[in-house]
């Protein structure tokens, strides 16, 4: 019996489509592994080179490493998978350091509210939220005409305490604050999403303000842990980024965000924050590996 061929046969530009984005994939795959094993021969090379300390950082490590992953509050196999050999890995290896910051920090809330932060914090977060939305049709504007078929977009003011030059100037969001040290602004195209990740360092809160009302809809939310927000509910979002999240857009319309982060609530914030400019002198130049997945506009 005769049977048509395949889609792909006959039309010669579909063909090519589908096997570039077989080899994109494929790429991507490769790329993954190759990173994967050289975190590994990299610690096998420390180990081998530094036994002792090795032995103690690694005792330090899975402890810590422990406590870290029962915060999350979800205890499936998939969730142990990317937290111990996934993309949370980094914020494993982490884990002494950031236990170390909860000892040095008021006690983690995970998520917050705005009252749930001390008077200070408040100002410094409100005046960043007044002056980003008292410019904010000249953002999204700024924003849609650099997005294109993008799946996310990212503009930043300032990074780590550090202001970065963009061809949108508003001043304002470059002005450094005591206690807000990130200000950006997201943008999810269409029907986007991210991953489930987390954050590798403790050293700072995420906030997260929609500029423009979101649609009541299931599909547009926040996950953080077991806990799920809804843009609609309220605009405002704040909690700990080490905690696995991921963000979700199922709808027809761009969502736009404000991104910030703050110095989590201290009796010692002159300590944090110099952390922070250490770690902001260290990586600052290397920012760019941070948000791989985003399109960042300058």
């Amino acid at each position: 019996m005769f049977q048509n061929p395949p889609l792909a046969a006959r039309d010669p530009d579909l063909s090519n489509g589908v096997q570039l984005e077989l080899s994109l994939m494929s790429k991507s795959v490769l790329r993954k592994r190759a990173v994967s094993l050289a975190w590994v021969a990299g610690v096998l090379l420390i180990i081998g080179l530094f036994p002792l300390t090795s032995a103690v950082f690694l005792g330090l490590v899975l402890v810590c490493g422990v406590y870290d992953f029962l915060r999350n509050g979800l205890y499936d196999r998939d969730t142990i998978k990317k937290y111990f050999i996934g993309n949370g890995r980094n914020t494993w290896v982490l884990a002494p350091f950031n236990t170390l910051l909860d000892l040095l920090s008021r006690r983690n809330r995970h998520v917050y509210t705005m009252h749930d932060l001390p008077p200070a914090w408040r100002d410094d977060l409100q005046q960043v939220i007044d002056d980003a939305m008292a410019h904010k049709d000249e953002i999204i504007g700024y924003l849609d005409t650099r997005m294109a078929e993008k799946k996310r977009g990212m503009l930043f003011f300032q990074w780590y305490g550090r202001p970065i030059e963009t061809t949108l100037d508003i001043p304002q969001l470059r002005k450094k604050l005591p206690f807000v040290k990130t200000i950006g602004v997201s943008v999810f195209n269409e029907n986007r999403s991210t991953s489930f990740h987390f954050g590798p360092l403790r050293m700072m809160f995420r906030v997260l303000y929609n500029m423009a009302p979101a649609p009541h809809h299931e599909g547009v939310y926040i996950q953080v842990g077991k806990h799920k927000h809804y843009w609609h509910d309220d605009p405002l979002f704040i909690f700990d980024d080490t905690l696995m999240h991921a963000s979700f857009n199922k709808n027809d319309a761009k969502r736009y965000c404000l991104f910030i982060d703050i110095v989590r609530p201290t009796l010692l914030p002159s300590v944090l924050n110099a952390v922070i400019a250490g770690f902001a002198g260290l990586v600052f130049t290397l920012r760019r590996v941070f948000y791989k997945n985003w399109k960042l506009i300058q």
